[in-house]
């Protein structure tokens, strides 16, 4: 007989827990429809703050003047003639305390939606969303650069909307031509601040930063910088100039994306506007209807083609850390959040450096600068 095994039985365990699986990142936001509630909001709080401070600065004009309810009459006469058109002899210069009303109105509207952006891109973004939507200071280089195509930018958006002006049978839009009126005895500092600083440090926040982010991490980068063009032309509710809004808002995202840095944009979109309202400004009216000469536009789009090469032959760009493998794409290590700008953290394996630039790009670019100089002078000024 054989001895019966000693073996032990089996024992059935039961079956532990199955691993975890992570969640799936969340896409950035916001997506399109998110973007078009966020941008309503935005124009909404803006308007708001806007108007708010118009009523309570004219009101506070009107309670000063010896004979409110004249004095309240004749501003709306005059506002009247001069947002009329069809005036004969043109229009009529804007009243003065309505001007400084409305200045007031458009600089707390740009603080008022400051306070917006500083609210919402921190909890939309998270709270490393300086890294994450660019907002560093960009490379020396870069700033020449910006500075230099800036006429450029101005003078090809003009040359752009009098083309289509004159093709169209559109009028060019009235605005321009009642900043005179609205700025010519306010506070020069406070003019910049409402007019060049605070519209390009708050459409660029939020049109390239936040709404950009989100359509460029969720479509492409191409389709997401196409619709952030049309939501930042839309968002001027012009509708004579929503396809040279379109243009600027295209060029700014490239700038943009060439130096990983919102501050370029910035600075770009701030020159721009500044250079608008200082010529509005400065130059008599007759100067400014007169009809510009092709060699002008033409200068400028050279500017604009040479510079845009050296930006982007000598564009931000993310490299191996010192130490890294040079393959370090192909590692477990730090991935952009989202096509475009995004920043690697210290801890990376990543750092940004930049590319090498064109030197003959560079020196057209200085080249085309003098010209656009020297030809503005000689038949702008």
């Amino acid at each position: 007989m054989t001895e019966p095994d000693n073996e032990p039985p089996l024992v059935t365990r039961a079956p532990g827990p199955a691993p975890e699986v992570p969640p799936a990142p969340r896409r950035p936001r916001p997506g399109f429809w998110e973007a078009v509630a966020w941008c309503a909001v935005f124009l909404m709080v803006q308007g708001c703050a806007g108007i708010a401070t118009v009523c309570v600065v004219f009101a506070a004009y009107c309670f000063a003047a010896p004979e409110p309810g004249k004095f309240f009459n004749e501003q709306l006469d005059g506002y009247a003639k001069a947002a009329d058109p069809k005036a004969e002899g043109g229009a009529a210069p804007l009243p003065f305390e309505i001007g400084q009303a409305i200045a007031w109105g458009l600089l707390a509207a740009q603080f008022v939606s400051l306070g917006l952006i500083a609210l919402v891109l921190p909890r939309r973004i998270g709270p490393d969303w300086r890294r994450q939507i660019g907002f560093r200071a960009p490379a020396g280089i870069h700033v020449l650069l910006v500075l230099l195509i800036a006429p450029g930018f101005a003078l090809g958006a003009d040359a752009i909307q009098a083309a289509l002006n004159a093709a169209t049978g559109l009028k060019p839009p009235a605005v321009m031509k009642t900043l005179n009126g609205i700025f010519n005895r306010f506070p020069w500092p406070l003019t910049v601040l409402a007019v060049a600083v605070g519209p390009g440090v708050v459409e660029e926040l939020w049109c390239r930063g936040f709404v950009g982010r989100g359509l460029s991490a969720r479509y492409g980068l191409t389709a997401g910088v196409l619709l952030t063009s049309v939501f930042f032309a839309m968002m001027h509710l012009d509708p004579s100039q929503l396809l040279v809004y379109a243009l600027m808002g295209a060029y700014l995202h490239f700038v943009y994306i060439a130096t990983r840095s919102l501050w370029a944009s910035v600075l770009l979109h701030a020159m721009n506007n500044g250079i608008a309202v200082l010529l509005v400004l400065v130059l008599p009216s007759e100067k400014l209807d007169q009809p510009t000469p092709i060699v002008v536009p033409l200068a400028a789009l050279s500017l604009m083609i040479f510079g845009s090469v050296a930006l982007w032959t000598g564009r931000a760009e993310l490299q191996p850390a010192l130490g890294a493998s040079d393959a370090w794409w192909e590692s477990d290590g730090w991935r952009p959040e989202y096509p475009g700008v995004s920043a690697p953290p210290p801890e990376a394996n990543v750092r940004l450096g930049r590319a090498v630039m064109s030197p003959v790009a560079l020196i057209f670019t200085f080249v085309s600068f003098a010209a656009v100089m020297y030809l503005g002078y000689r038949y702008l000024i």
